[in-house]
């Protein structure tokens, strides 16, 4: 791992620091941003100003090249623009590292954008500090760092003293919850066990979560897992009941599906099998939902300060 990141890195004349890197190449800043194994996303970032290009550019990456070049998507702030793609193993990363690095920049050249400026004020680089925006490195007016800094800081402050409001987030969880309930017994009439049900409930609620008044904590986090898994295996149960009630329709057995649900786990081995073992699958599928989404909202929860900072 250490020699290919070396020799990428000595080919496209890049300095290292650690996984990443950063330098000049084709003259332009660059950076490359990769996480390690644990990553499932690698990061090329061209640091140019665009100013009026911006939407030219990012039509051109999203339209007419996503598709060529395999990108997963593409971002842009005020330290520049950047193109993700989909890390599968560090050698294949790495040569599509290289062909997002080519065509991009000659685009750039082609454009006529400078590639000797501060990507924050688009102004030469007479002065310059090293600094690390969005995680990854390039030069730039410290000025400009330290305003760019400044605003972020302040949001985040703002954000930090807002009201939190757990009832009404807990509504929004509650409907995403419902949402997955509804989707997971769907899928159960076909046939079907999946996590895709947890997952849209676990997004959908995540998002309610938040429009609805409460804070992108660690609280959000635990409030979404719990209200997603306990509706999903409520679900569960009354799909379940809903199966031995159409069973004792056409048996022409009345009484309660409730009791007859827990007399046959008691008696009938193969039920009791059968009934457990969906369960079990429901559950590892529902589990797998939530971790995804909770991976993604833990990604969220970052600062964007704390991308940021000045190197000496």
């Amino acid at each position: 791992m250490k020699k290919q990141l070396e020799q990428f890195a000595a080919e496209h004349t890049l300095s290292r620091n650690g996984n990443d890197m950063y330098g000049s190449y084709n003259g332009y800043q660059v950076s490359i941003r990769w996480g390690g194994w644990s990553s499932a996303s690698f990061y090329v970032g061209f640091h140019v100003n665009l100013g009026n290009k911006m939407n030219e550019v990012v039509n051109w990456l999203n339209v007419a090249q996503k598709k060529q070049l395999r990108i997963a998507n593409v971002t842009i702030d005020g330290s520049g623009l950047y193109c993700i793609f989909t890390n599968m193993t560090l050698g294949s990363s790495l040569k599509k590292a290289h062909e997002v690095l080519y065509a991009v920049t000659e685009y750039l050249k082609m454009q006529g954008i400078p590639g000797d400026v501060c990507p924050y004020c688009g102004q030469p680089l007479e002065e310059k500090k090293l600094v690390e925006d969005n995680y990854c490195l390039f030069y730039a007016h410290e000025a400009c760092f330290n305003s760019k800094l400044s605003q972020v800081e302040g949001v985040e402050s703002a954000e930090a003293s807002m009201p939190n409001n757990y009832l009404r987030g807990f509504l929004g969880a509650l409907i995403g919850g419902i949402v997955g309930m509804l989707i997971f017994w769907g899928l159960f009439q076909l046939g079907f066990l999946a996590s895709i049900s947890s997952l849209i409930g676990a997004v959908v609620g995540s998002l309610l979560y938040t429009k609805f008044g409460g804070k992108n904590n660690k609280m959000k986090i635990v409030i979404i897992a719990s209200v997603v898994f306990v509706l999903t295996a409520a679900a569960f149960f009354l799909c379940y009941l809903q199966v031995v009630s159409d069973a004792m329709a056409q048996a022409g057995v009345y009484g309660s599906a409730l009791e007859m649900l827990g007399y046959l786990l008691e008696t009938d081995a193969d039920v009791r099998g059968a009934f457990w073992s969906d369960f079990t699958m429901s559950i590892i599928f529902t589990v797998v939902g939530i971790v995804v989404v909770a991976m993604s909202m833990v990604r969220q929860q970052k600062k964007v300060s704390s991308g940021m900072k000045k190197h000496s």
